[in-house]
């Protein structure tokens, strides 16, 4: 499969946001979002809106954790549209005793070279 230029850029982007979250380093995971970012459940809808709440939520996130990590288990790429199904594990205290093992559906919806849209859907 041949991928066109703007699903190489999907792809990279996204790609950036999960490195930057497995290092919970939050300037950088924050550089791969839109200042308008919404992030949805499904089926629960819009949970809230904006980089500045996605920091706020992330960056307390990262700092209470020792060990994060995200992997992409498998990938469909349409365009401007990725859907991951993504498993995240983290550890609060020990890295090597994992307290949060999930395996989540992202979509990512990228706009101008950045992150507009997630929604996330698990069981």
């Amino acid at each position: 499969m041949t991928l066109t230029e703007q699903e190489k850029q999907t792809i990279a982007i996204v790609d950036k946001q999960l490195d930057a979250y497995n290092n919970r380093d939050i300037d950088a995971f924050a550089a791969t979002y839109h200042d308008d970012v919404e992030i949805h459940a499904f089926p629960g809808g819009l949970q809230y809106q904006g980089k500045d709440e996605l920091i706020k939520r992330y960056g307390a996130k990262f700092a209470s954790l020792v060990y994060l990590n995200a992997t992409s288990l498998s990938r469909i790429v349409n365009g401007n549209f990725l859907v991951d199904k993504e498993r995240a594990c983290s550890a609060s205290s020990n890295p090597e005793n994992i307290d949060n093992d999930v395996v989540v559906i992202a979509s990512y919806q990228i706009e101008n070279g950045l992150i507009k849209r997630v929604t996330f859907m698990r069981d």
